[in-house]
């Protein structure tokens, strides 16, 4: 009887193991979101990410790089999964995306006095000046967004400090705009004192997720992660590991 036990108990450990493995993620510096603390990869992703891994039994290592680095190293199929991301058929094309986590707000900001208040209309974006960090879900968006719009501008910019930085300084103009994530935003308005600029109108709210490599994860080990994320999200687990950030959670889905 002890012998039989013994054999069951293997071959439940065994199937526990076969379930394991090594996975690869890839991010960018993107407070409040991501960043590397002491040389480790912290912030809210990380933490929602890692409690997903302990519950699949998967090894994830996480490193933190500039993003066009980490996307094309994930775009050519080198690590099994990258974030943050926002749900878009560029997107899709090379990851599977897992539902959203963190919910976020794409806001135009524009300098103290310019008075325009963005209210669903592009066409007052008409004859515009307008930045977005790139490439980026935020640079999709104001191509959206401006699709149709006349004599409208698009400065495509390395990072969102410099987007608000040249806002600030005038080089898009007087009516000049910005477009970034409010979040983001507001933290880098804080850090740089750039107390001239303002929101000027919410454009999107959108959602946070991960994205997994189809060259490496099969559609069984993402539907996996989804359910993992979805059961985070109800039990209420996935607020708490938000709550210390401030940040709100997506609504649930699978």
């Amino acid at each position: 009887m002890k012998a039989q036990t013994l054999a069951m108990l293997a071959v439940v450990v065994g199937a526990h193991h076969a379930q394991a493995r090594d996975m690869r993620f890839v991010t960018e510096p993107f407070p409040p979101y991501t960043y590397a603390t002491d040389g480790r990869a912290a912030g809210p992703m990380v933490d929602v990410l890692l409690a997903a891994c302990a519950r699949l039994a998967w090894r994830c290592d996480i490193e933190v790089l500039p993003w066009r680095r980490a996307l094309g190293m994930a775009q050519r199929g080198e690590v099994e999964g990258i974030f943050t991301v926002v749900d878009s058929p560029e997107r899709r094309q090379y990851f599977h995306v897992s539902p959203p986590v963190i919910e976020g707000r794409y806001m135009l900001f524009a300098r103290a006095g310019n008075g325009l208040q963005y209210t669903g209309d592009a066409q007052v974006l008409a004859a515009r000046t307008i930045g977005a960090y790139g490439p980026s879900a935020t640079a999709l968006t104001l191509e959206a967004l401006v699709e149709g719009v006349p004599r409208v501008r698009t400065e495509i910019e390395p990072d969102n400090r410099t987007v608000l930085r040249k806002l600030a300084a005038g080089r898009y103009g007087e009516d000049g705009l910005a477009l970034a994530n409010e979040a983001v935003a507001q933290l880098l308005l804080r850090e740089d004192n750039l107390n001239s600029l303002q929101p000027a109108g919410l454009v999107k709210v959108f959602g946070y997720s991960f994205g997994l490599s189809r060259q490496h994860v099969d559609l069984a080990q993402a539907q996996a992660l989804a359910k993992t994320l979805y059961e985070l999200c109800r039990s209420g687990r996935t607020a708490e590991l938000l709550k210390p950030y401030g940040l709100p959670p997506s609504p649930c889905v699978r």
